[in-house]
């Protein structure tokens, strides 16, 4: 009988903490498009993280991405080039429609003595997960 009855306030107890969590879950903001795109391009440009970015990804960027690891795939995988540094700046956004915003951010690669700026176009749609980047591409400036 003692047992049943430690099951019954295990049980409950367990179902409370789930009931928090969905809870929790329900009322948290979801996610916009510019947060999705401002971490892609963290984990992406900044932080050498194919699987962080890819878990950004949908579609065209998803196989972008896919087809990178590939390549590299059986290389070392280094934290990231030894003075190796990466800020970017929003440049511009653009929305199209209910369910697509684009952005580009302009990236500044320096790496020891040498500086590169690219300007990186990031588009993302809103899918049944929620936003995601569909497309990115970059070029110099």
């Amino acid at each position: 009988m003692a047992t049943e009855r430690k099951m019954r306030i295990v049980y409950k107890g367990l179902g409370l903490c789930l009931a928090t969590f969905l809870v929790c879950v329900a009322c948290s903001p979801a996610e916009s498009p510019e947060s999705v795109a401002q971490s892609f391009v963290e984990r992406y440009y900044v932080r050498p993280d194919l699987p962080g970015a890819k878990a950004l990804a949908d579609g065209l960027a998803r196989a972008k991405i896919e087809d990178e690891e590939q390549l590299v795939q059986g290389a070392p995988r280094p934290d990231g080039t030894p003075g190796r540094e990466v800020s970017f700046t929003l440049h511009t956004t653009r929305k199209s429609g209910a369910d697509r915003v684009f952005f580009v951010y302009d990236l500044v690669i320096s790496v020891d003595r040498l500086v590169m700026k690219r300007r990186a176009f990031i588009s993302t749609t809103k899918v049944k997960e929620g936003w995601r980047v569909t497309n990115f591409q970059e070029e110099d400036i």
